[in-house]
């Protein structure tokens, strides 16, 4: 799919789907390391484990990297986002299965993501966040398929709380396989299905958000920091901005507006890229 006709589909949608973006060797990976970094995120005296990873970037940065900076998804966020993209947070979570009577006509929960709103009306209105989902296994019937409701992201539809666990009249099954990237808009209605495989269901998340707004992943750690520095030393805005540093956000959030946004978000991406001493490895293609 052409660029411009998937952003066309993820503004009528809310979201788009990236096949196989992700190998299996770097999804292996991943998964070999969950044990690891819960046993490290699992506070002292805590009696249960930490299952649900944030700042996971700084615990393996040399095996998340690669995710986190991928371009294919960059591009795309800076296309909905604009120039401004920052990464509230990685997410890397193992999902338990549960008895399949229990996980049957069951949603797990319908929600909008954090920084969404409820739409007024029914024009598409850029978001302030946006999700990269990854499932590291095919989301068959029995691992627990995605459902979203297309559109949600310009509708002022709700779903109470009796209704968040169930399905809903106007959702769809997106199609999933192993490696693909789902990305959505914060205000699309979505929901995971209870996992019943009788395995764990790995699930990866990388959200980002606009520059200016805080974030929940912590990036002031050595790790991190040392990615920062070497952006900084090459001019690559766009992995500085990633992680909080974005030396040129208070004169491109006050240009005046005179202009539509989606073109001088392209003139500052090509500035950006412009800057560029070199371009950054960051060690994608041992990957795949």
């Amino acid at each position: 799919m052409q660029t411009e006709e998937r952003l066309a589909a993820y503004k009528r949608d809310g979201y788009t789907v990236f096949p196989k973006v992700f190998g299996d060797r770097l999804m292996d990976a991943w998964k070999a390391a969950y044990s690891s970094i819960v046993e490290r995120q699992t506070p002292p005296g805590q009696e249960d484990p930490t299952l649900w990873l944030r700042s996971t970037l700084e615990y393996e940065p040399k095996l998340f990297l690669p995710a986190v900076a991928h371009p294919t998804l960059l591009d795309f966020a800076e296309r909905v986002l604009g120039p401004f993209v920052q990464m509230d947070n990685l997410t890397f979570m193992a999902f338990p299965s549960m008895p399949k009577q229990e996980a049957e006509g069951r949603a797990s929960g319908w929600h909008r993501d954090i920084w969404a709103y409820k739409p007024t009306h029914g024009e598409y209105v850029p978001p302030l966040a946006c999700n990269a989902i990854t499932y590291m296994q095919d989301l068959t019937e029995a691992y627990g398929p995605l459902r979203v409701i297309p559109g949600s992201h310009r509708s002022g539809i709700s779903i109470t709380k009796d209704e968040s666990g169930k399905p809903h009249r106007d959702e769809i099954i997106v199609p999933l396989k192993a490696g693909d990237v789902v990305f959505t808009h914060a205000a699309l209605y979505h929901s995971g299905t209870p996992n019943c495989s009788g395995h764990p269901r790995y699930f990866f998340s990388l959200y980002y958000n606009k520059s200016w707004l805080k974030c929940r992943d912590n990036h002031n750690g050595p790790a991190v920091q040392m990615i920062v520095e070497a952006a900084r030393q090459n001019e690559d805005r766009r992995l500085m901005r990633l992680f909080g540093q974005d030396p040129l956000l208070y004169a491109r959030a006050n240009s005046g507006f005179s202009r539509d946004d989606e073109d001088m978000w392209q003139e500052w991406i090509e500035e950006d890229r412009r800057a560029l001493k070199q371009q950054t490895p960051i060690g994608l293609d041992r990957w795949q």
